[in-house]
């Protein structure tokens, strides 16, 4: 990202920044030292009964989710409790352990916000070790040594980059990837995104569009034809057309963390209690796509072949390309009708079953789905996609195909509308899990 491109954005985190972030906060000397500040234990059970919309509404403690059948968890997602997806989804795809953080414990890991009122209990303002010593603890409550080593992917609000670098100096061997941060925040920690995968995304208004616009116009000129490859790990994407632009996010978040999961961890997972060693990041086997350019078909390409880029993002492979293509599309015509349709405004609500993720909405493997879309009348045809694979192509209205199969897994549909010259255009992406 250039030098101009990131003044743009700090004055944008300054502006929203100033309005919740508090003063330091003197610690409370009586506070022994480790103490865990209230609502962490003892540790609190979630199970599969309460509908996520009341349960987070749960503001005073930490809850532990351990999903049925699992015997060894494979890892652990922290996530944070401010959005009405349902996060268990994800811990019983991967097998996880989740951890919910109401937003108030922001505070206890590290980061002091104004909107958490944690600073009026005088305990010292956190850091990432309580997260640590809940999982030690959680470990032997739950006859669960796994949780005091599995690896760790997390979602803890814009305040990720201060949590997750912290995180990654106690535990670097248990740090798989991280979502969410100011954009200015991430490059402070170098050491951190050369070697984690992370990802951010914020809701640009027409003004931050037409700087970009413009910043890429300086930019071009000077990366023409040449090779442009990411210098770290990082991956930014805009949340063009989402008035709900946490909610939208945290699709796109758990989306890239899946990917992310694929590729670090390993096939074979040790017995309970063994540590687990995580498959390096090989950033040359990865993808790139220009989060400067701003279209409805933006420029993805295999990190070696990546060229001409103005601000040069990482992906972990050509399927989280594909689905940050279609995530970044600035204001697509096309858009996927089903099986499941984008995150949206359904009956006065944001959200519900026919958005997928998160809404009660999955998928059963091996049932015949029928996809289709809206789009203009004078394109040509629409490829129907699951990420990077074309699963059924039209050529004429209505624009759908039929008695299309997924695996199992998390799913990032989107169609790709093609005109008769060629140009093509994106929807918005529609997740979903398959079971």
């Amino acid at each position: 990202m250039t030098q101009s491109m990131h003044c743009c954005v700090l004055v944008l985190f300054v502006c929203v920044f100033a309005g919740f972030a508090g003063e330091p906060v003197a610690p409370n000397k009586d506070a022994a030292p480790g103490e865990f500040p209230p609502g962490w234990v003892p540790v609190n059970r979630l199970d599969d009964k309460p509908a996520w919309a009341d349960f987070r509404k749960i503001e005073d403690r930490v809850h532990l989710y351990l999903p049925e059948n699992v015997p060894v968890v494979r890892g652990v997602f922290v996530c944070y409790v401010f959005h009405s997806s349902d996060p268990r989804e994800l811990a019983r795809l991967w097998k996880f352990a989740l951890v919910t953080v109401p937003s108030p414990f922001e505070y206890d890991l590290g980061f002091h916000d104004k909107r958490n009122g944690r600073a009026k209990l005088r305990h010292p303002l956190g850091n990432m070790g309580f997260l640590l010593k809940y999982l030690d603890t959680a470990a032997k409550d739950t006859n669960h040594p796994e949780l005091a080593v599995a690896p760790i992917v997390g979602w803890l609000g814009q305040n990720g980059a201060t949590m997750c670098s912290d995180l990654f100096k106690r535990a670097p061997e248990r740090t798989l990837a991280w979502a969410d941060a100011w954009y200015p925040n991430w490059p402070k920690y170098p050491d951190l995104i050369a070697k984690v995968p992370v990802a951010s995304a914020w809701e640009f208004d027409k003004k931050a569009e037409t700087e970009r616009r413009a910043e890429r116009d300086k930019i071009l000129p000077q990366v023409k034809d040449k090779p442009t490859p990411p210098g770290d790990l990082r991956c930014y994407a805009s949340t063009y057309g989402f008035g709900h632009g946490i909610y939208s996010k945290y699709s796109f978040f758990v989306a890239y963390m899946d990917r992310c999961i694929k590729l670090r961890l390993p096939t074979e997972i040790p017995p309970a209690g063994q540590p687990l060693k995580l498959r390096d990041v090989e950033r040359e086997k990865g993808w790139v796509g220009d989060f400067n350019e701003i279209g409805e078909y933006c420029a993805i390409a295999p990190y070696s072949e990546a060229k001409g880029m103005g601000a040069p993002m990482w992906m972990p492979d050509a399927y989280a390309a594909w689905m940050w293509r279609s995530y970044h599309s600035a204001k697509p015509t096309v858009r996927l009708t089903a099986p499941i349709i984008e995150y949206s405004k359904n009956n006065g609500k944001w959200g519900g079953p026919e958005c997928g993720l998160g809404y009660n909405g999955a998928l059963k493997a091996g049932s015949p789905l029928r996809f289709a879309a809206d789009a203009p009348l004078e394109i040509a045809s629409i490829e129907f996609h699951d990420g990077d694979s074309i699963v059924g192509t039209a050529s004429a209205a209505p624009w759908e195909v039929k008695s299309v199969k997924l695996a199992p897994g998390l799913h990032a549909l989107f169609a790709v509308s093609v005109s008769a010259d060629g140009t093509r255009q994106t929807s918005h992406p529609a997740f979903v899990i398959v079971e």
